[in-house]
């Protein structure tokens, strides 16, 4: 596996436990894929985290090693997942942070808290996200989950939804997390209710037939989703879902293309894995 990491282990675990974080500030580290660290008010939660070995039905795995393994050391508020896809939602990700850290709560679509506790997660640590309606975190943070298409708008026989972003409003900084998703004019709608937006992570490694005929599902391509901000008007942007798999894979200097093309006025960055960003409102 190639070495990825700008920082990992221990180091990132401790950068991550000790930074300072106070609402309107927020602190981000990439963990890959859509997996994110936030900081924000005290409270640390992990978007999408894939902290697992890994290889698929088709045989690919892992481009580069997990930054670390979940256990005690690894100090989480909060687990929130955006659907279940292996790189998304893992019980091997899950399992070992639920016996050890007994403080991690886990936040997944509603359709999927079965799998959580079927698995041994007790009950009351899992919490069943249904888009429209917002969550409260720790009395400090608001988590509003987003109707997400990846490839297509999916309910359970419900009507839930199997796929999910999440707006978390840290009381002065609003994050947009996108899981996976295409845009499509619901969504533009939805981000428009939650303007002003700080910060839009975004996937950008589209799809195609090859990857169709596989089983993996589209997202939005770079073009789309720098017109997606060019509409919401995030203050800052960040590509993610490019980088981990080599079959499913997008260049992220297309992203700083397209953006100096088409959003010259904004900004955007481009993570590192393991680097902490320290935005300021």
């Amino acid at each position: 596996m190639a070495e990825r990491w700008y920082k990992k282990g221990r180091a990132l675990q401790d950068e991550i436990r000790g930074a300072a974080a106070e609402a309107p500030r927020a602190l981000l580290w990439f963990l890959g894929q859509m997996g994110f660290v936030v900081k924000i008010n005290g409270v640390i939660i992990y978007f999408d985290p894939f902290l697992n070995d890994f290889t698929d039905e088709n045989g690919a795995g892992r481009s580069y090693e997990a930054p670390f393994l979940p256990g005690p050391s690894l100090e989480a508020d909060y687990f929130v997942c955006s659907h279940n896809h292996a790189d998304h939602l893992n019980l091997q990700t899950l399992l070992p942070q639920a016996r050890t850290n007994p403080k991690t709560r886990f936040i997944v679509p509603r359709p999927f808290t079965g799998l959580l506790t079927d698995a041994g997660i007790d009950r009351v640590r899992v919490v069943g996200a249904q888009a429209g309606l917002a969550l409260e975190l720790d009395g400090a943070l608001t988590l509003s989950p987003v109707a997400a298409a990846h490839t297509a708008y999916e309910t359970d026989k419900n009507g839930d939804d199997l796929y999910l972003g999440y707006v978390l409003d840290g009381k002065g900084c609003r994050i947009y997390h996108a899981g996976d998703t295409v845009v499509t004019p619901r969504l533009v709608q939805t981000l428009k209710g939650f303007k002003p937006l700080n910060i839009a992570i975004l996937p950008v490694n589209g799809g195609d037939w090859e990857r169709a005929s596989k089983g993996i599902a589209a997202n939005m391509t770079v073009e789309d989703a720098v017109k997606l901000l060019r509409v919401i008007d995030a203050d800052l942007s960040v590509p993610a879902h490019y980088d981990l798999f080599s079959g499913n894979a997008v260049n992220p200097s297309t992203f700083a293309e397209a953006m100096y093309r088409l959003c010259p006025s904004k900004k955007y960055h481009i993570f590192a894995p393991g680097e902490c960003f320290r935005y300021h409102v």
